[in-house]
């Protein structure tokens, strides 16, 4: 390829996601506690209804992490510390490997195209 292609998930490009991470997992649970809290207290403002479905997060959450060491983590292209972390794992399929992104449903904004 040319000197100038960059390689990588489409949707990490696209996005313009930052690569970040964590010191270990129990900083990252720490971050998510804050981000959660901080993402309930929006939501009681603009949907206050999603607020009760929040706690529905733990076991998918507790799933996608037990592969910890094998996740990436991606921020947006400001770097806000408090902002949303997008999880990179990849998972079989197939006999292939694919790349899946996991977003907090409630931590996104719809946007009109």
């Amino acid at each position: 390829g040319d000197a100038t292609s960059t390689s990588g998930v489409d949707v990490v490009l696209f996005m313009r996601l930052q690569e970040t991470g964590f010191a270990s997992k129990k900083d990252f649970l720490l971050y998510l506690k804050g981000y959660l809290k901080s993402l309930k207290e929006k939501l009681q403002e603009s949907k206050p209804d999603a607020v009760e479905k929040l706690p529905g997060i733990q076991k998918p959450l507790q799933d996608i992490l037990k592969n910890y060491k094998d996740l990436q983590f991606f921020t947006g292209e400001s770097m806000n510390p408090d902002g949303m972390v997008v999880i990179l794992d990849y998972k079989d399929f197939d006999g292939e490997e694919r790349p899946v992104l996991y977003f907090p449903k409630y931590g996104l904004q719809e946007e009109k195209l």
